[in-house]
C-alpha cells in the first residue's frame, strides 16, 4: 500500500535524523536551498524525530511556541531558531562561499 510505504519512509527519515551528523547535513542542505520555508520544514522534521516536547524543554521554549516558530510564513527570531538548533545538538556555522584558494587567486587578479 502506498500509505504504508510513505509511513515507512517517514519513519526511516526520523530514525536517520536522530543522529546529529545526519540532522546537521539535512539542515545544511535546507539552508543552501535559500528558502526559509524549506529550512523550517527541515528543522521541523529534525525536531519531530527527536520529540517536540523534549526539544522544547531542552530549548527552554514551550511546545506551542515551537510549532508557531516552525510554521512557514511566521516571523522567527534568531534567538529562538538558535535555541532549537542547539536543543537538536546541531549548530549553525558560516563558511566562505568559495574555497580559500579561489579567493586568493581572484584577489591577485583584481590587483592588476
Amino acid at each position: 500500500m502506498p500509505a504504508s510505504k510513505a509511513m515507512n519512509m517517514k519513519n526511516q527519515l526520523y530514525e536517520d535524523l536522530r543522529d546529529p551528523a545526519s540532522a546537521s547535513a539535512y539542515i545544511n542542505e535546507a539552508i543552501l536551498d535559500g528558502d526559509e520555508a524549506v529550512l523550517k520544514t527541515a528543522l521541523a522534521d529534525v525536531i519531530r524525530a527527536k520529540g517536540v516536547a523534549a526539544v522544547a524543554r531542552k530549548a527552554g521554549i514551550n511546545r506551542v511556541t515551537v510549532y508557531k516558530t516552525l510554521k512557514p510564513g511566521t516571523e522567527s527570531s534568531f534567538t529562538t531558531m538558535h535555541a532549537l538548533l542547539k536543543a537538536c545538538n546541531v549548530s549553525l556555522q558560516v563558511f566562505p562561499a568559495e574555497p580559500r584558494s579561489a579567493r586568493a587567486a581572484s584577489s591577485v587578479v583584481d590587483k592588476d
